[in-house]
Parts: C-alpha cells; sequence; structure tokens
C-alpha cells in the first residue's frame, strides 16, 4: 500500500524562534554584512549567553562531527563547547581586524548550520540601536473607539472612556499572534530597549498560511537565483511607556524597496494592533497623525509621555520649567526668554571677563580659524530674539531634529482692487535637512529670516512634520488639518 501524501495543516501559531534560515540565504548574508566587527562580536557574545543559547545553538563538534563529511573542508574548525567559543569571540574583541573576518567566521563557521529566526531579529535589532536614523517612523495615536449605545452623560464615564488599555506585552503578544496568523505567518519578537522608556516589536512577516517544515522550505528556507523578499518583510512597532501613541517604521524592511504585496501584509498587521489591545467593552484603533521623524527620541518628545508633548517652539521653556518661581511672571524669565536681563548680564560678565583676563602668549596667525570678534548689537538682538520665538527647542545636537517638514498654505491672496471672488494659489513649502527648525534659528540669528514677523509655525511649536497653514496657524485635527 502506498504511503499517503503528506498534508500540510493551517495553525494559528507563531513561526518558531529556532526556525533556522541556512547561512546562504540573502536575508541572512544582507543582514550581518549591514553590522560592525564590534557589533558582530556583541552579538555572537549575546547568542553565545545561556539565556539566548536555547535558540541561537552554534556549530559545535560534539553535535555534528558523526558523518558530518564537510568539517574537514570547512575554513573553520567546529569549537567543542560554548564556552569555548566565548573565550575565541572575547579575544577577538581585544584586537584590532577587519569585519569580514568576523562575518565569515560567523556564517561560515560557528553557525554555518545557518542562523534561527530569533538571532535574525536580534541582528536586525543591533542594526538598528547602531543606527537610529536608519528607518522612518510615523506616529499614530491610540483611540478609543466611542459606541453610542452606551455613551452617558455622567461626567465620570465620559472621562474614564478616555482610559488607555494597560499595556501587557506577553497578553498583546499572544494576542496579536492571535489576530494575524490566519492571514499570514509571522515571527514576533518583542524587547526593551534600556537606554529610552519603550517597548519594541519585531514582526517578520512571512505570506504563508502554512507553519509546517515543507512550506517554510519551499517558500522562505530555499535559496534562489530569483529570490524576491518582498513576501517576507520585516516590521517594527515601538510602544512607549505611559503614551497613547505608537510609532511604525514607515519602511517594512531595513534598506529595502517596498512592493506592492509588502504593503499589503504591513496593513494587516497594523489593522491587528488595536485588535490586540481591545477587549469586548473598550474596542480601540489607530489613528495617523501629521508626525513623523527618523529619531525616536524626536517621537519621544513630541509624541510621547509627559507635559512636553504641546511644548514646541517657544513654548518650550514651560515644558522645562525654566521659568521660576512663577511661569507667568516674564520679569524673572530664564535664560531663554526674550525678556531675560539674567542672560544677558552673564554674556557681558563672561565678555568683561576675556577682555580683562591677562594677555596669552604671541602665537603664529592661522589661516584656518578666523579671530574672534565680539557680536554687535544687532547680533545680539536677533539671537534674543530667537530665544524668545524657539525657546528651548531647535537647537543642533539636541536629538530632537525633524528632517523634513512640508506645509501647504490655503491662505486667500490679498484682496485685488478689481471685483471679484478671492483667489487662493496653490503655494507649498518644504523644508529639508537634518535638523529643519535648528536651521530656521541659524536663519533667525544670522538675519536671513525676520524673527519677529516669522509666524509661529515655522518654530516648529505644532509638533508636526506635514500640515495645511489657513490664517497664519497649523489646522489642527478635525479642522481640516492633514
Amino acid at each position: 500500500m502506498a504511503p499517503r501524501a503528506q498534508l500540510s495543516v493551517p495553525t494559528n501559531g507563531a513561526l518558531p524562534h529556532g526556525h533556522r534560515l541556512p547561512s546562504t540565504n540573502p536575508e541572512v548574508s544582507r543582514t550581518i554584512s549591514r553590522l560592525s566587527r564590534q557589533s558582530l562580536i556583541s552579538l555572537a557574545l549575546q547568542w553565545l549567553h545561556k539565556k539566548h543559547r536555547a535558540f541561537c545553538e552554534p556549530y559545535l563538534t560534539a553535535d555534528y562531527s558523526l558523518g558530518d563529511a564537510d568539517i574537514d573542508d570547512a575554513p573553520y574548525d567546529p569549537a567543542q563547547s560554548c564556552e569555548e567559543l566565548q573565550e575565541i569571540y572575547e579575544e577577538l574583541q581585544g584586537r584590532k581586524g577587519g569585519r569580514k573576518e568576523v562575518a565569515e567566521r560567523i556564517l561560515e563557521g560557528d553557525w554555518r548550520h545557518g542562523l534561527s529566526l530569533y538571532q535574525l531579529a536580534m541582528a536586525e535589532i543591533q542594526y538598528l540601536l547602531d543606527h537610529p536614523t536608519s528607518l522612518r517612523w510615523s506616529a499614530q495615536r491610540l483611540a478609543k473607539i466611542e459606541n453610542s449605545k452606551r455613551r452617558s452623560k455622567d461626567l465620570e464615564m465620559d472621562n474614564s472612556a478616555n482610559h488607555l488599555p494597560r499595556f501587557h506585552a506577553q497578553t498583546f503578544l499572544l494576542n496579536l499572534v492571535h489576530e494575524v496568523s490566519p492571514l499570514v505567518k509571522a515571527h514576533y519578537y518583542l524587547t526593551r530597549i534600556n537606554s529610552m522608556p519603550l517597548t519594541l516589536l519585531r514582526v517578520y512577516i512571512h505570506d504563508s498560511p502554512y507553519s509546517t517544515e515543507k512550506s517554510l522550505h519551499d517558500t522562505l528556507i530555499t535559496p534562489h537565483s530569483s529570490y524576491s523578499s518582498d513576501g517576507s518583510k520585516s516590521i517594527f512597532l515601538v510602544f512607549p511607556d505611559g503614551s497613547p501613541f505608537t510609532y511604525v517604521s514607515t519602511a517594512t524592511s531595513l534598506g529595502q524597496a517596498v512592493g506592492v504585496e509588502g504593503r499589503s501584509l504591513r496593513k494587516i498587521v497594523l489593522d491587528a494592533v488595536p485588535k490586540a489591545l481591545s477587549k469586548p467593552a473598550a474596542r480601540y484603533t489607530l489613528q495617523p497623525t501629521s508626525l513623523s521623524a527618523r529619531s525616536l527620541s524626536t517621537l519621544l518628545t513630541l509624541r510621547g509621555p509627559g507635559r512636553s508633548n504641546a511644548a514646541a517652539g517657544g513654548w518650550s521653556i514651560f515644558a522645562a520649567n525654566s521659568l521660576t518661581p512663577n511661569a507667568l511672571d516674564f520679569a524673572l524669565g530664564g535664560p531663554d526668554t526674550l525678556s531675560s536681563p539674567s542672560s544677558a548680564d552673564a554674556a557681558a560678565a563672561a565678555t568683561a571677563n576675556k577682555e580683562n583676563a591677562a594677555p596669552a602668549a604671541p602665537q603664529p596667525p592661522s589661516r584656518k580659524r578666523a579671530p574672534h570678534t565680539p557680536d554687535s548689537p544687532a547680533s545680539k538682538r536677533r539671537k534674543q530674539v530667537a530665544a524668545g520665538r524657539f525657546g528651548r527647542s531647535a537647537r543642533q545636537g539636541d536629538g530632537q531634529g525633524i528632517e523634513r517638514f512640508d506645509v501647504r498654505i490655503d491662505d486667500a491672496f490679498p484682496a485685488l482692487p478689481a471685483p471679484g471672488a478671492a483667489w487662493c494659489p496653490d503655494v507649498r513649502i518644504s523644508f529639508q535637512g537634518a535638523h529643519v527648525f535648528a536651521g530656521i534659528r541659524q536663519l533667525v540669528e544670522r538675519g536671513v529670516v525676520d524673527g519677529e514677523a516669522m509666524p509661529g509655525w515655522m518654530t516648529g511649536e505644532a509638533g508636526v512634520s506635514i500640515g495645511v497653514v489657513r490664517g497664519g496657524r497649523i489646522l489642527g485635527q478635525g479642522e481640516g488639518g492633514v
């Protein structure tokens, strides 16, 4: 009797952490090749740690020596134990060398049998930590869906309707897998970022409704010359602590173009996120906002927890609590206020100290550095105006830069003598740079932009990266704004 054909039965489970991709897989080699030498060594030591070892087992002699014909031809001899490998990578960490040496040892030596999905996730997270601006993030608001049948006029009930769901990482992940798995197969990696108050979720999407070894081998594991990774993409979701916002990576894979299939799979995950956070009596949805940036610290400042969410531009002095003891007493303003005699006195004292200091030994003239000249009264005035308009925000190196700021001006053209309807020209302005508002602040300080006549939206006080200007201000949500 002929054996029955093996069936692939759909399941609702996620792709396992321990499932391996061969070292020759383009996704594996691309991810490893992007990391620096020190990051690769640090990553290998993390894989060899006891808490990660179950999903990151290396190629050891004790496990693969019997019947393995590739050992004699391999460029690296397999180690006897994980402890021996830890000593090898610690020795590599202590000496100089190239990145290629470590990458080849990982792919052709210690993990020649392939990397697990768990290892691939850790490698992509490591690249994201090494290059914080490698992805563009969009902030999305988690809002509660109002139920008209249960609406109450009671004040307490109205306030409770705005409460956010409690984010429990493991419960949320189980609910997300339950929502996504019937549609696509994916691998989920949830981690905590120690340097910031946020939780990061990486979803590695694979378009297959089956999780059997055969289907994964046929569509994900087997590398070939026409390999296309559009069906396998990584989406990153960031959940800041105590904030109603979620940050979503706008590119679904690091350094790759996004096809139609990748965008469709990404939409499936985004639609499942609010469902995973919802309860029978409280349903939520993700609403897009007008802010996107490459820096997570920028998003934490403008769409994060605390009082700083609506305190950009000149209003940032209130969030920084620089006005003491009374925030409404502008005569006692801090160093960033327009009427700040203390800052002017401090600057004058510093200048006087420099002028009264003992003369230094004569130095030969240098062509690279121009002699320091004191600021003119006009320059000091421009800097004071800039300090009043921008406050503590828009400074170079503050880690809160927006790389692109697009606005559309919907104001009507000034009335002409001839009768007729108002004409509204199509005017669109785009500011681009490493830190748009820091650049505008420098233009104000140099007199290129009139800081007193400049509209408020040019200071970044709206906290958006795209918007519509009408009546001299950025329109908010519900007013026709983007």
